[in-house]
């Protein structure tokens, strides 16, 4: 089993998957808070396109969920960890806007505020990974220490393992 993880690992490495995405980088660009809110919740990068994981939700839900963390972000801007951001931008939560959606806002706020998870956040895709792995979980939120070896011991991120749990979930 550690030479499964470590082949998984390493092709991680090796795969464009780690690369950090356009709409971060787009995001982290931003010239103002606002700004990055903005291009943040609407979920679009650099050519205005909609990053896949929003893809289906509707624009105006979208547009609700910007209005809505919009009116925090002088909050947003004393915040100085991801999970007091990740809570934010929970709370901001309209209709029609799920738990992926919540977390990458989150992820592409951060990287323009430079704060990052210390701990790996589970929805959709990472929750049935994490579940394969390590079995039953009961929060949304686990560390790197819950991961078996050879995660736990490796230099990756949070965000890293996040990625790990996702992508390779039907290889555990």
């Amino acid at each position: 089993m550690i030479q499964k993880f470590l082949n998984i690992i390493r092709h991680y490495r090796e795969s464009d998957e780690r690369d950090p995405d356009s709409w971060v980088l787009f995001c982290k660009k931003q010239k103002t808070l606002y700004e990055a809110i903005y291009v943040a919740s609407m979920a679009i990068n650099h050519l205005g396109n909609r990053h896949p994981h929003q893809f289906r939700l509707m624009k105006s839900d979208l547009r609700n969920f910007e209005n809505s963390l919009a009116k925090q972000e002088k909050l947003i801007g004393t915040i100085k960890s991801f999970e007091d951001l990740f809570q934010i931008v929970k709370c901001a939560k309209v209709h029609g806007i799920g738990e992926l959606a919540i977390y990458d806002t989150a992820h592409r706020l951060g990287a323009f505020l430079n704060i990052f998870p210390e701990k790996i956040y589970l929805h959709s895709g990472t929750l049935v990974g994490a579940t394969k792995l390590i079995g039953k979980i009961n929060s949304r939120v686990i560390t790197k220490q819950d991961l078996p070896e050879p995660f736990k011991s490796s230099d990756l991120t949070c965000m890293e393992l996040e990625d790990i749990l996702c992508i390779y979930k039907r290889r555990f």
